[in-house]
């Protein structure tokens, strides 16, 4: 059978444009397979400071969670070897780490930002380890290059239980719920740096100007109301009396801040 001119002519058009294609798609996936074989050309590693400047994280950290993670370092490999999304879930299970950003981009380097967890409490236990808690309440290893200069939990605390934050009677519980609230007031946040569990698991809290302890009672009892009475005895009463003429403040007591003078007895003070 005769084939048309012009039907032959449309025909080897679209067999040029299909041959065309093939090749295209075939310089693509050499493109593609030679770029997976070719090797890493840099790491970049960007540690994200917390709001205090600390670094529980340094680099050599991160290429060492990478070599006990994978068998290997990520320089000297290929491209196909580099995982994003596996990389930053070994990265994420690291106790230091809140959350870590992985990609390689078109010069073949590796690029990873770290963001560290941010300790709000240092917590020494009588009988436990020192160790963090970070705004959501996890724990965070002490570390031994590193100290962050944040709001200190002391005194009779208990050992650590993973679910503390379940148990509304927990001291640790109680003692993270109080410091969230006075780091949420900025007043409060600047004068307080102590929180002291005594036996009986009543809280001192001790400030950073000033010679005096303040008795706060049960640490989860009427939080608010007690924190309220003391910026406000601070606010107004210690502008005139001097931080130093006062030997113990006390919010124990219903719609009062009781304050004992180094010399003379103790004064009521109205709310």
């Amino acid at each position: 059978m005769k084939i048309h001119p012009k039907r032959m002519r449309w025909i080897i058009k679209r067999l040029i444009w299909v041959v065309v294609g093939f090749v295209l798609l075939l310089i693509v996936l050499g493109g593609i397979q030679y770029r997976r074989k070719s090797l890493v050309k840099e790491l970049n590693i960007e540690i994200v400071k917390d709001k205090n400047g600390n670094r529980f994280v340094n680099e050599d950290d991160v290429k060492n969670i990478l070599f006990n993670s994978f068998g290997h370092y990520v320089e000297g490999q290929t491209i196909e070897k580099i995982n994003p999304q596996a990389t930053e879930l070994a990265l994420e299970q690291d106790m230091f780490i809140k959350d870590a950003d992985v990609y390689v981009d078109a010069l073949n380097n590796v690029n990873i930002t770290v963001r560290q967890r941010e300790p709000i409490l240092r917590v020494m236990d009588v009988e436990d380890e020192t160790y963090y808690l970070d705004e959501n309440g996890k724990k965070i290893p002490h570390s031994t290059k590193y100290t962050s200069r944040t709001l200190v939990a002391t005194g009779d605390i208990g050992i650590f239980n993973e679910a503390y934050l379940d148990i509304p009677e927990n001291r640790l519980n109680q003692i993270y719920q109080l410091a969230k609230k006075i780091l949420a007031n900025p007043f409060l946040k600047v004068q307080i740096e102590q929180i002291h569990i005594d036996h009986t698991g009543e809280a001192i809290l001790v400030p950073k100007l000033g010679n005096h302890k303040i008795y706060f009672g049960q640490p989860n009892e009427n939080i608010d109301d007690k924190l309220l009475r003391l910026q406000v005895f601070y606010e107004k009463g210690l502008p005139h009396e001097g931080w130093e003429k006062y030997r113990t403040i006390s919010l124990a007591f219903d719609k009062q801040v009781v304050a004992k003078k180094r010399i003379e007895e103790e004064k009521p003070v109205e709310k």
